[in-house]
């Protein structure tokens, strides 16, 4: 009787719990990537087009004009993944986005983020590629389902300073690509840290010690 009724108040506790439009890669432990959800900067309801200034987001590829333009509210009914703002990435053209941070050289990390597709014509599809250093990360793919974020998850060794950039590559011009909740968070259990020299050092000698104990018991017997 006692589990069924703790199992019962378990249920209700997280039906009853709110929803939050909080954004979680701000208050995610270790996250890297600053501005995360792009809600750091004055805000205007609704859409802010076409040049949207998002802080510690560098705009390095707009041959076309295009820029950051940022949705705020749930402009048009779509709502940011986490916080209250999103961007879109296509304006007026493809637009590539980066942004610079440190790593510790030779640790695993953890890439998260969330894609989302605006259509404006029919076989139109939203799709962000992902680079790491200037070399291919991940992608989402060809994002065809409107209005509905798609979470993409990846790993990475850390090299000591990275430059993470998202690529526009939709076929709308003017339409897509939106790109919300970043986050880079190092995996210290899953850390592939090669030792230092002093490191080695150390184990050596530690592993010599071993054996001259192991040598004196056997010249005591």
């Amino acid at each position: 009787m006692f589990r069924r009724l703790a199992a019962s108040a378990a249920v209700a506790l997280v039906l009853a719990a709110p929803s939050s439009a909080s954004a979680q890669c701000q208050t995610l432990v270790g996250n890297l990537i600053l501005n995360c959800s792009f809600e750091n900067d004055p805000t205007v309801n609704g859409a802010e087009y076409p040049n949207a200034f998002v802080s510690n987001w560098t705009n390095v590829y707009a041959p076309q004009g295009g820029s950051f333009e940022r949705w705020t509210n749930s402009f048009n009914g779509f709502g940011a993944k986490g916080g209250n703002s999103h961007i879109e990435l296509q304006v007026n053209g493809p637009t590539w986005i980066q942004q610079g941070f440190a790593t510790t050289s030779g640790q695993s990390y953890t890439l998260d983020f969330w894609g989302a597709h605006r259509p404006r014509d029919n076989g139109g599809f939203s799709q962000l590629d992902v680079y790491l250093n200037g070399s291919f990360l991940v992608s989402t793919g060809q994002m065809f389902n409107a209005y509905s974020w798609q979470q993409v998850t990846t790993n990475f060794v850390g090299t000591g300073n990275e430059t993470l950039e998202f690529r526009a590559m939709g076929n709308q011009l003017s339409y897509g690509d939106f790109l919300d909740e970043v986050s880079v968070v190092g995996d210290v259990n899953g850390s592939t840290v090669v030792p230092e020299p002093s490191t080695f050092a150390l184990m050596g000698l530690g592993v010599a010690a071993v054996g001259l104990v192991a040598r004196r018991k056997r010249s005591k017997r």
